[in-house]
């Protein structure tokens, strides 16, 4: 039986935003974490010029507070054999919180006189050979930029959000009631899992409108680090299972196994925080993008796909969704995770694989979150 493809963005726009059941959700998330010096107290302060703003202050000496408490994440490496009731999987469903506006693209963010000028500044430095076109040259652009920064807190945006390690931030989407799914590559490999990590769902300029919520557990089928090989790429995901249900708050797109009928359709929507456009403090949105070609990997068994394309993709969007909208349905669908960057200049794409992006996806992916689902339900 064939999947049904999904809708571009002409077919997609014509319909009525999804809605969701006007009862709201509420839940109690943790918005900060802080470490106090034996008898330390906290005091609640309301602002003198707001009266619905309030502040959070504790006593701090000449050597400042205490160091943030982080938490490593315990690692858990899947394989065939664990994971043998879910290789057959191919699709798993979403939610759109109840309460919670939607919209089948986000609102463009305005930009600051700064990202104004490096915008200019990026245009001009360089013009298409034949067309005198400007071309926008900064990380792996092909032709001109067509991605947006956004500020949307509706449904999906929302939930894909800020990855932070100690070794820098990526990006990630929430996958399940408690799940968010990021890059294998963007994370801090230790013997026994990883570094801490935490994700911010919604991040925006330093606004963490549902806090900046820790992982405690990481599932993935390899470690992948540095320079990826294509059997990399294909695997380069992890599921992280937070501390809290912050899926069920601001909701979670599904999930289909890509089909290489696909190709070459322009059903795609890409987010991400890009480093160059905002310093990684506000997501980024491209819509009408095209997966080109697939290449199946195999690795102990399960199959994974290189999915290659010639969107918009630079460093910090590594981990961000590729996702499509089906009809009648509310949610979309992811079919990849932001991987591999095909080089650092701008070009126009040549027909074949050679220099394009490379997202990761295919039936691991899909078994990886089935896994995760079924094995760490809600708190």
């Amino acid at each position: 039986m064939n999947t049904p493809s999904p809708l571009t963005t002409s077919e997609l726009l014509q319909r009525e935003s999804p809605v969701s059941a006007p009862t709201s959700n509420h839940a109690l998330l943790s918005i900060a974490d802080i470490k106090l010096q034996r008898g330390d107290q906290l005091s609640i302060v309301r602002d003198k010029d707001f009266e619905d703003v309030f502040h959070l202050k504790c006593p701090v000496g000449p050597e400042g507070m205490p160091a943030r408490p982080r938490k490593p994440v315990k690692g858990i490496k899947l394989d065939t054999e664990m994971a043998r009731n879910f290789l057959e999987v191919r699709e798993l469903d979403g939610m759109i919180p109840s309460g919670s506006a939607a919209k089948f693209r986000p609102n463009r963010a305005k930009l600051t006189k700064v990202q104004e000028t490096l915008k200019i500044n990026r245009q001009q430095l360089s013009k298409d050979p034949k067309t005198g076109e400007l071309l926008d040259a900064g990380g792996t652009i092909f032709g001109t930029d067509d991605r947006f920064l956004f500020n949307d807190r509706s449904f999906p945006w929302r939930t894909t959000g800020l990855i932070r390690t100690a070794g820098g931030f990526c990006s990630g989407t929430t996958i399940g009631p408690r799940l968010v799914l990021t890059a294998s590559h963007c994370v801090n490999w230790t013997d026994d899992g990883a570094g801490w990590i935490t994700f911010t769902p919604g991040y925006f300029d330093g606004d963490e409108p549902w806090g900046e919520i820790a992982a405690t557990n990481i599932i993935y089928w390899t470690q992948a680090t540095g320079l990826l090989s294509d059997q990399e790429t294909a695997f380069d995901y992890v599921v992280l299972v937070m501390e809290e249900n912050i899926g069920n708050v601001v909701g979670y797109p599904g999930y289909r196994t890509y089909n290489d009928d696909w190709n070459g359709g322009t059903f795609w929507q890409s987010i991400g925080y890009p480093g160059e456009l905002a310093s990684g403090m506000r997501p980024a949105f491209q819509g009408d993008c095209v997966i080109s070609s697939t290449q199946q990997q195999s690795l102990g068994g399960n199959d994974g796909l290189v999915l290659g394309h010639f969107n918009d993709f630079t460093p910090g969007q590594s981990g961000g969704p590729v996702w499509g909208w089906w009809d009648n349905e509310p949610w979309p669908r992811v079919v990849g995770v932001g991987s591999t960057i095909g080089s650092t200049a701008v070009q126009r794409p040549t027909g074949s694989t050679t220099g394009d992006n490379e997202y990761g996806g295919g039936p691991a992916l899909s078994s990886l979150i089935s896994w995760a689902r079924n094995n760490f339900p809600p708190l």
